[in-house]
């Protein structure tokens, strides 16, 4: 049986000769770039076989897959958009030649987004962009759990929090009684990564009866948790 279908080749230089006896005439030699291919195919991604978007629990496996076609067949590369390694195991590599990426036991560390880079050596190369969440209750930790500050002055507590996906925050005084932002107190979050914010409270004007006990509480679908400041006044000499 004869195989009918094209077949890609490359060669780096042609040669053209006239004459058929054992000794032809050279009339022309000239080289061909190394892209040049008969029968050649870039690379493209097979959508429907390839991962999309991923979320999982922290802590469990995750595999991700990239399926590319093209003639010659693409040879397919992953790396961490940010220029992050990649962690698979104890090792820690920049990049991974392979159509699936398995990470076993995924944590916060390893979200974040990933390219799929697929090449055949016949231009161009083509890459698909995959998001890989991973999700886990909220934790807090706190700088200071103890704050002083003279009375009339404007003091801030800090509470640092990760999640994903984000939380719910807020802040509330010793009774229980929520904090809500007004003349009196500022609330703010600030991000510092993807999955990372600081909680801050600023309380302007410290009467004697502002000091006490302030909480920080952070919820989301998988947990909730809070963290504990106590304010007390000290002098101005202090």
């Amino acid at each position: 049986m004869v195989n009918t279908s094209p077949a890609p080749w490359k060669k780096p230089e042609i040669i053209f000769v006239a004459g058929h006896d054992p000794f032809p005439t050279y009339i022309k030699k000239f080289s061909l770039r190394m892209t040049d291919c008969y029968g050649c195919v870039p690379p493209h991604i097979e959508e429907e076989e390839t991962s999309s978007d991923t979320e999982v629990r922290e802590g469990s496996d995750v595999s991700l897959r990239c399926v590319a076609k093209g003639s010659p067949d693409p040879e397919t590369t992953w790396r961490r958009e940010d220029g992050q390694e990649i962690t698979i195991g104890r090792k820690k590599v920049t990049s991974i030649k392979s159509t699936n990426l398995n990470i076993t036991k995924v944590g916060r560390l390893q979200m974040g987004a990933y390219l799929c880079i697929a090449s055949n050596g016949v231009q161009p190369s083509v890459s698909k962009r995959i998001v890989l969440n991973v999700n886990f209750p909220p934790m807090i930790w706190i700088p200071s759990q103890l704050v002083g500050a003279p009375v009339g002055t404007d003091v801030t507590l800090a509470c640092n929090l990760e999640s994903f996906p984000q939380s719910v925050t807020y802040w509330n005084r010793e009774s229980g009684t929520m904090v809500l932002t007004n003349d009196k107190y500022n609330s703010v979050l600030l991000n510092k990564g993807l999955y990372k914010v600081t909680m801050q409270l600023t309380i302007r004007n410290l009467k004697p009866e502002d000091f006490g006990a302030y909480t920080c509480v952070a919820k989301n679908s998988l947990g909730e948790t809070e963290g504990t400041i106590r304010l007390y006044g000290k002098s101005n000499l202090e």
